[in-house]
Formats: structure tokens, sequence, C-alpha cells
């Protein structure tokens, strides 16, 4: 692994947490909106886009690990 490939990854992962954040607080936002009246709305997709998107976010923050702990190998091992 490069190192401009490193910091390739750790920018991808980080778009992917924004992009994450943004969906949650979308899905939060219909939740926070919806009438009182439970059969008014269907309240299942965005939980459930919740559930997904924090997944997803969790997944993007290994991968921002994940290059950070390779960069920091490499910077290392050129030391």
């Amino acid at each position: 692994m490069e190192i401009s490939n490193s910091g390739a990854w750790v920018n991808q992962g980080l778009i992917g947490m924004q992009r994450s954040q943004a969906e949650m607080t979308a899905s939060a936002r219909q939740i926070a909106e919806a009438p009182a009246a439970a059969g008014a709305t269907d309240l299942a997709t965005p939980l459930v886009n919740l559930v997904v998107q924090s997944t997803l976010f969790d997944s993007s923050a290994k991968v921002v690990k994940t290059a950070d702990q390779a960069l920091g190998s490499l910077l290392d091992v050129r030391a």
C-alpha cells in the first residue's frame, strides 16, 4: 500500500461517514415530524434507514481507522 493510496482510503471513509450522517439526520427528522396519530404515517422506513445508515457509518469509520493504522505502519517502516 502506498502512502497516497492510504490517504484516498481515509478520504473515502470520511465521505461515507458524512453521507451516512446526513441520511440519519433526514430519517430522524422524518420520525420527529411524524404526526402523533400512529396510523397516519409509516415510520418503518425511516427507522430501518436509521439502522442501515448507522451500520454504514460504523463500517466507514472502520475503513478510516484501518487506513490510519496502515499509514502509521508505513511511516514506521520508512523511519
